[in-house]
């Protein structure tokens, strides 16, 4: 019991003769209030810019096919290679139809013959002045076989030029100027112009089409914005523009056009397509790439704009803290639009002319006096009131921005 009591009285001795032991005291005793940095509430008219996920597609895309049935005899291109139209693709064997073009033509020279003959044999009876030397019925005879030879020779000069046309088709040509996939057949393979027809596809590059998804809310809200005046283009600009960012982060050099919207909404997936048009003249872009999709042109008047540092973020949404008259800050819950540059539109929940702490938001709580310094300076001190500081407000993380222009 002794030992205890001993020990005991070591142990106090010892830690009252600590550093500093003496000079502890109530936590936040006669501490200044921290110093923050404030942003005025502003009016301005900002550029909005909403980003997409596209996906590029060929302007043109055409089967090739066979026309006629035939073996094929040659194929005249490298696989994947650029092409102009009209250079040759493949040759199927022409020989069958050579002989039929030969026969249409000698049919036709028959036809004539008899157009010819029949027209005589008509003549030969109009000239007859002698009366009863001929009946009637006889002319009326000769007038139906010249009838029926003219027939004749306008059926065999169709059947020419049918021979002719089958004739072309056994020259396969680029019906497009762009790229052309894989040979589905090889050579010595029978085509026909049925169910085995398909020889290759070709895909016109230049233009290249850049498609994009939107859903029907974005899209509600976002026409909503149009008519009501939140959003408009500058008087000079038509239609808005369409830049792209690559895979590799790399943006593409071309502008292009929005000239297509969807009539119809998906509906498995709720959203209407969108689509623009790009001069891609050095082929860097394919069909079926993933692309950034950065509209651009419109323009938001009258916003409230406050810097995306002032902004934080909670589980109830996100807030700012607001200097009121009283040098006091105030929590306050907004609602987010669209970035500008390195602001935040605020849709609600802020007036002009407020001020807003940006820096020294990590020692400011809800009703705690603050005090300002210079801009751009290191936030003060501790945080008055002798109260324990409140958890850092941390800056709003980067969102993807909708069509509605609000943060998702």
């Amino acid at each position: 019991m002794k030992k205890s009591t001993a020990y005991l009285w070591i142990v106090m001795i010892i830690a009252a003769g600590a550093p500093g032991a003496e000079a502890q005291g109530p936590p936040g005793r006669n501490l200044p209030p921290p110093e923050v940095t404030l942003a005025t509430v502003e009016l301005k008219t900002v550029p909005v810019t909403y980003e997409f996920v596209g996906l590029t597609q060929a302007s043109k895309t055409v089967e090739v096919r066979a026309r006629v049935q035939g073996f094929l005899e040659t194929r005249d291109f490298q696989e994947g290679a650029y092409l102009n139209e009209g250079d040759r693709l493949f040759t199927i064997d022409p020989r069958s139809f050579k002989a039929d073009k030969e026969i249409a033509a000698a049919q036709m020279e028959q036809a004539e013959a008899r157009v010819r003959l029949a027209e005589q044999e008509v003549k030969r009876l109009q000239s007859v002045t002698q009366p009863g030397a001929i009946t009637q019925s006889d002319l009326d005879q000769k007038l139906a076989e010249q009838s029926m030879a003219s027939a004749a020779l306008r059926l065999a000069r169709a059947q020419l030029a049918k021979a002719d046309l089958e004739l072309s088709y056994t020259t396969v040509t680029a019906p497009l100027t762009g790229f052309v996939a894989k040979a589905l057949k090889e050579i010595g393979s029978l085509v026909d112009s049925g169910q085995n027809s398909l020889l290759t596809v070709m895909q016109q590059v230049d233009p290249l089409y850049v498609s994009f998804q939107v859903t029907e809310s974005d899209y509600l809200t976002w026409k909503r914005e149009q008519k009501n005046g939140q959003l408009v283009l500058p008087p000079e600009m038509k239609t808005p523009q369409v830049q792209i960012t690559l895979a590799d982060g790399t943006p593409f050099d071309a502008t292009g056009a929005l000239d297509f919207e969807s009539v119809i909404f998906n509906t498995q997936t709720g959203q209407v397509e969108l689509r623009a048009t790009f001069n891609n003249e050095g082929k860097t872009l394919k069909p079926g790439q993933f692309v950034k999709v950065h509209l651009q042109g419109w323009q938001r008047p009258n916003a409230l704009t406050v810097p995306r540092r002032a902004v934080g973020e909670s589980p109830e949404g996100a807030y700012v803290y607001v200097a009121g008259a009283d040098s006091k800050a105030e929590r306050r819950a907004v609602k987010l639009g669209a970035w500008a540059g390195t602001d935040w539109i605020v849709l609600d929940g802020l007036k002009e002319g407020e001020q807003v702490i940006v820096d020294g938001l990590t020692k400011v709580r809800p009703g705690a006096a603050v005090s300002t310094g210079p801009a751009g300076s290191a936030p003060g001190g501790p945080v008055a009131s002798g109260a324990p500081a409140a958890p850092a407000a941390p800056v709003a993380p980067a969102a993807p921005v909708a069509a509605d222009g609000e943060r998702k």
